[in-house]
């Protein structure tokens, strides 16, 4: 019997299992601005976070910073990785045959700010069998445009609620006065009813 092809053989798996992935979001440490990638392969041929599988015996920073380094050749240490947030997604598409049969993944999205020079590389050096452009953009106006998919749109709103968490923290932590903890602390549960809005969807 001839051996099947890894294509075949993980079409075969992505059939029974659910995989790990392991997403990113970079975020400019200067701008705060977030690169999306524009993906021409399913399950989503669009816009979207650079990333991809998890495997056995890595953490999800490991696997972050394996994943960034497979798709722009650059080297993050994965203790610069934080996490965002997880979620769980059924694909009716995919990009291994048959196609129409769709994947399921759990996805921990990581995040990482990096440097000016590092920004030069992701803008560039990303992989042209995957994503056909790249695009930098500010985290709230990306969070407020339907055009984007509800999980990436999510996700980076998780991003902005774990800076404004880390604000009511600090805050806390410096004994601010109660009005400046009490204004942070409803920012962040109207930032969170947004989030669940956008989790009402079917990805």
């Amino acid at each position: 019997m001839a051996c099947m092809s890894t294509d075949e053989e993980y079409g075969r798996a992505l059939d029974t299992f659910v995989k790990g992935c392991a997403d990113v979001i970079l975020r400019d440490g200067a701008t705060k601005e977030v690169l999306i990638l524009k993906r021409i392969v399913h399950p989503q041929p669009d816009w979207w976070f650079m990333g991809g599988r998890m495997r056995a015996g890595e953490t999800p920073q490991q696997a972050a910073a394996k994943n960034v380094k497979r798709e722009t050749g650059m080297d993050i240490a994965p203790d610069r990785f934080r996490a965002v947030c997880a979620a769980s997604y059924l694909w009716s598409m995919r990009k291994q045959a048959p196609s129409d049969n769709g994947t399921a993944d759990i996805v921990v999205v990581q995040s990482a700010e990096i440097t000016g020079p590092e920004r030069d590389i992701a803008s560039k050096d990303w992989d042209t069998e995957e994503y056909e452009g790249a695009m930098w953009v500010q985290p709230q106006a990306l969070v407020d445009d339907a055009q984007y998919h509800p999980a990436l749109r999510r996700a980076v709103l998780h991003l902005c609620m774990r800076d404004k968490w880390d604000g009511l923290r600090a805050a806390v932590d410096a004994a601010k006065d109660d009005a400046t903890i009490a204004g942070l602390a409803r920012e962040l549960v109207q930032m969170e009813k947004q989030s669940e809005a956008l989790e009402g969807g079917s990805w």
